[in-house]
């Protein structure tokens, strides 16, 4: 894919890559900030879970919206 400038004008091409590799360092943020959750509730035992009130079944769901209150669950 070729891209045709004007002197002093950057390419449209090259406008949108710093917001894609903005959004993709987003994503691996994310992705690495569930991965602790899941890992850290995985590693506690079925009496801890019901101290901070969520069941075992429930861990996935709270990983995966990290910006819920699991105690609304």
């Amino acid at each position: 894919m070729s891209t045709i400038t004007v002197v002093g004008q950057p390419s449209v091409l090259t406008r949108r890559v710093p917001g894609f590799i903005r959004r993709c360092w987003s994503a691996l943020q994310d992705r690495r900030r569930r991965a602790k959750v899941r890992a850290a509730l995985y590693a506690l035992n079925g009496r801890d879970l019901n101290d901070i009130g969520i069941a075992h079944s429930d861990i996935e769901y709270v990983a995966s919206n990290l910006n819920l209150d699991p105690r609304g669950i």
